[in-house]
């Protein structure tokens, strides 16, 4: 019985030890996911800092001249809900929605990397700036002379007219109100992603 009492007790003494080595193995396995979550956490943030730095460098107008910006309006609907999917833009509208009248310049120096006709963007202009940041300007009525892909731009210089071209074939104008899209997209490895320009729109007209 003697022994059997000294069994019992290494046998219970052998579950505890490999019950607390289970329990230390799990406690470092969370810290390791914890730090390296919080690692993940902390560059993320830093690339959007960066990000945000880079495009606050970029942008040095407002893309409606000065002298028409008393008649336009806009806000944030980026992220809005829309028949295609989310709103990637800001939408400034003409107040007196008439096609062809406000002129609408490039916020940015670069080079125009996309020109052409959208389904839904209509006509549109898309300007690649030295940092690689991409900026679109969409809906308009028509494009300044002599712009084409491979033109280099700068910020402030006509780009074209606010319309209301797309969401059909080629010509289709008139399915909503005059205005410009504006839309600011950013390469994160393979996949292309939108940011929300209204708070940059805001910044620049100060």
């Amino acid at each position: 019985m003697h022994v059997r009492y000294k069994e019992r007790n290494i046998t219970v003494i052998g579950v505890i030890i490999l019950i607390l080595l289970l329990q230390a193995v799990i406690i470092v396995s969370l810290n390791v996911k914890i730090g390296r979550s919080v690692h993940h956490a902390g560059k993320v943030k830093q690339q959007k800092k960066q990000l945000n730095r880079t495009i606050i460098s970029d942008l040095h107008t407002f893309p409606v001249p000065a002298a028409f910006r008393s008649e336009i309006t806009y806000e944030d609907s980026y992220g809005a809900g829309r028949i295609q999917g989310n709103h990637e833009g800001c939408d400034l509208l003409d107040t007196q929605n008439t096609e062809g009248r406000i002129p609408v310049v490039s916020a940015t120096d670069g080079e125009v990397t996309n020109i052409g006709w959208l389904y839904l963007g209509g006509y549109r202009i898309g300007i690649t700036a030295p940092s690689g940041i991409y900026y679109y300007y969409a809906h308009l009525s028509s494009y300044a002379g002599g712009m084409e892909v491979g033109k280099k731009v700068q910020a402030g210089e006509w780009i074209g007219f606010m319309g209301s071209t797309g969401e059909g074939e080629e010509g289709t104008k008139g399915k909503f109100p005059v205005h410009l899209h504006f839309g600011i997209y950013y390469q994160d490895g393979t996949d292309e992603k939108a940011v929300d320009p209204y708070p940059y729109l805001l910044k620049i007209e100060e």
